[in-house]
């Protein structure tokens, strides 16, 4: 479940980022706050994805053979 949630968070954040950074570019920086947050939603992206992995790190699959 929480495999999901930080999925879930990070993919909304990576969409936030993008939309906020291609409204700072086209608005030719002028909200000085929409870079900022771009960058945020970027390192919150970066800390989900991050953690999704750290979780997952020394975790070992047991495969059962059956006949």
């Amino acid at each position: 479940m929480v495999d999901f949630l930080l999925s879930i968070v990070g993919l909304a954040a990576l969409a936030g980022a993008i939309y906020e950074f291609f409204k700072f570019t086209q608005d030719k920086g002028v909200w000085l706050w929409q870079g900022v947050s771009a960058i945020v939603l970027a390192l919150v992206f970066c800390a989900c994805a991050l953690f999704l992995f750290l979780r997952h790190v020394n975790k070992e699959e047991e495969i059962h053979i059956t006949q």
